[in-house]
């Protein structure tokens, strides 16, 4: 999205989305999702997944059980780093030091609201925009 900042004709720039990919214990699936949310994600999608290590590798690691939480949420890319931060020390307080989050770019979205809702910009869904 190459969009040059045009203030004087009142054109804004938009704000570069990412899919932020987040895997950890089904029991805290709900935990993790309220709190990416709190970074201004509009949109998360939440599944179970099953983890595909051997059996007796997870016994081994002490993990009981291998169902785990796949959260899909979108976000502003410049809010990345922060959540990284965040979701890091997270891991380390409130999930026993696992948890697997990464970040994909998204090249486009169809739709002027549909940008506004998923940037969660009102200047672009209010009335005026």
């Amino acid at each position: 999205m190459n969009v040059k900042n045009n203030n004087s004709a009142g054109n804004l720039a938009p704000h570069k989305l990412v899919m932020l990919i987040t895997a950890v214990q089904k029991s805290k699936g709900t935990f993790f999702a309220d709190f990416i949310k709190t970074f201004d994600a509009n949109l998360q999608i939440a599944i179970v997944g099953t983890g595909t290590a051997d059996t007796n590798l997870v016994e081994f690691l002490g993990l009981k059980d291998n169902k785990r939480s796949i959260i899909f949420s979108i976000v502003r890319e410049e809010k990345v780093n922060a959540i990284m931060e965040a979701l890091e020390e997270r891991f380390r307080t409130v999930n026993n030091g696992t948890g697997v989050s990464f970040a994909v770019p998204l090249s486009s979205v169809i739709g002027k609201l549909s940008y506004g809702f998923l940037s969660n910009d009102q200047r672009m869904v209010s009335k005026n925009g």
